[in-house]
């Protein structure tokens, strides 16, 4: 079964009102940090604007990744992790709003989800510090690239039957599932969303391309796709059809990099993990 219509650029906006409000104050925040004359005042403000996003910024801002107690404001968090963590944490807080339910046209559970999401941020955000290019822009695009799978999913189940989602009859791909479904993949969705709110050009073309079905795939783009080996290879794929697919060397060469040091990546990229995952918690 295929939706009445295939979904355009229009119905995905239109459809983006379901999604959590924190990854539009990401989109926000990036630029907030790009200009110098912006300060602690205009970026605790912007915050304030998702009461649950500020909540969970404080309670992991008191936790032991961050110094431990002693923080009862959004003013008092920003202090404490300062400018250069401020976009890191807010990330981290902003992945928590996302995939509450899990998502059933797809088969798996919020917190799959959230991991999957928030261990593809600090992957690509370290691979690209390693091939010389923008951590933050390779931490947002990795935090987000999944964000048209969970509007799909929104859709999906207020239309499809569950004979008709993917974990029920996806036999092949989840992107061949999309297509013949809505029309339209959530990469394609993925940046749609992001160029509406704002993101720069570059996060989402990587977030479009950047992937083994692109065309002409940006450097940056190359990142999120060596991204995504890294992450299945550490047993954090979430479909049947992510199984491990290991670590192509033309991948890693086109970034100037090793195996040696995409190892050395997948671990620190763990144990970070491992640490904020703990904050959350706390």
């Amino acid at each position: 079964m295929t939706l009445a219509t295939s979904l355009d650029r229009e119905a995905i906006i239109a459809s983006a009102a379901q999604l959590p409000a924190a990854p539009q104050i990401m989109a926000r925040l990036y630029r907030l940090l790009l200009d110098f004359n912006a300060g602690l005042r205009s970026i605790a403000d912007l915050l304030k604007r998702d009461p649950a996003l500020t909540a969970r910024i404080i309670r992991i801002a008191n936790s032991p990744a961050y110094g431990s107690g002693g923080v009862g404001s959004i003013e008092d968090a920003l202090q404490r992790v300062g400018f250069g963590e401020v976009y890191r944490l807010v990330g981290s807080a902003s992945n928590a709003s996302l995939g509450d339910k899990g998502l059933r046209c797809y088969g798996f559970g919020g917190e799959a989800f959230r991991r999957h999401n928030l261990f593809s941020a600090l992957v690509a955000e370290r691979l690209a510090d390693a091939a010389g290019l923008d951590g933050r822009s390779a931490y947002t695009a990795g935090l987000l690239r999944r964000i048209g799978q969970l509007l799909l999913d929104g859709i999906g189940r207020e239309q499809l039957p569950t004979a008709a989602t993917f974990v029920e009859c996806g036999a092949g791909r989840a992107v061949e599932w999309e297509r013949r479904t809505f029309g339209v993949t959530h990469y394609a969705v993925a940046g749609i969303l992001l160029a509406e709110w704002g993101f720069p050009d570059d996060i989402v073309a990587a977030v479009e391309h950047g992937h083994s079905e692109g065309g002409q795939i940006s450097r940056l783009g190359r990142v999120i796709d060596l991204t995504d080996n890294i992450v299945r290879i550490a047993g954090f794929g979430l479909t049947a059809d992510e199984s491990e697919w290991g670590v192509p060397q033309e991948k890693l060469e086109a970034l100037g990099l090793t195996h040696e040091k995409a190892k050395e990546i997948q671990a620190e990229a763990l144990a970070r993990l491992e640490v904020l995952e703990a904050a959350h918690k706390g």
